[in-house]
């Protein structure tokens, strides 16, 4: 949705989990400034994460995607790993070598997908038995591939449907580390008053345990996408 700074807000977090996390009321006049902190969260997350076009890890559209990174299995599936995970589905795959490139066909005659992507999302294959190209062909079979120089270029849709709990959460914890920076105007490391002591900063570069909380949460994330 768009927030009320022009702000594009994809909805890892709102207002209310904030409130929620914060266990503060906040005013409701104060809402379009944490739009715009959800938004800066948002922006971080999908940066972090590699994911960089208008929809963030919300089902991302990757075109043209080279891929070098292909195996054929001891069974001849052709098994490719795109950068961006999971993975939802393929709309077009090119074989490239040398000067020739051939068109994979995706369906078969039913629509049914001529290609396998497991449960994890992480990579998808073509197995050799359902071979079927256009083009000038360079190839019989995936066994021809195995000490060939070639690449991939995909089409493909990746990420999630909803947001995971834990990309959420990090995200909530982004906008509470700014919420908190705000509070403290004056610069304080930390506040005590009586047996009750309220800390910003925790000397760990600078930053609060709420950044490096979403870190922590956005690391597995970043690892599975191979952007790292």
């Amino acid at each position: 949705m768009t927030g009320r700074h022009n702000e594009t807000i994809l909805g890892y977090a709102d207002n209310t989990d904030i409130s929620n996390f914060l266990l503060l009321d906040i005013d409701s006049s104060f809402d379009t400034q944490i739009d715009t902190w959800i938004a800066t969260a948002e922006k971080f997350v999908n940066n972090y994460l590699g994911y960089t076009t208008a929809s963030g890890i919300l089902m991302e559209e990757i075109t043209a995607e080279v891929d070098d990174k292909v195996t054929v299995d001891s069974d001849l599936n052709l098994i490719i790993f795109p950068r961006k995970t999971p993975i939802v589905s393929i709309s077009s795959l090119q074989l490239v070598k040398g000067a020739e490139t051939l068109t994979f066909t995706l369906t078969d005659g039913d629509g049914n997908a001529k290609y396998n992507i497991p449960t994890s999302g992480g990579f998808f294959s073509y197995p050799d038995r359902e071979l079927s190209m256009t083009g000038t062909s360079i190839i019989n079979s995936f066994a021809d591939l195995r000490s060939a120089d070639f690449f991939t270029k995909i089409n493909y849709i990746a990420g999630y449907s909803e947001v995971p709990a834990d990309i959420r959460q990090a995200t909530v914890n982004l906008v509470s580390d700014i919420v908190m920076r705000h509070t403290n105007k004056e610069g304080l490391e930390m506040i005590t008053q009586g047996r009750i002591t309220k800390k910003w900063q925790t000397g760990r570069g600078g930053k609060s345990d709420f950044h490096h909380d979403a870190v922590e949460l956005l690391k597995p994330y970043r690892l599975s996408a191979r952007w790292v």
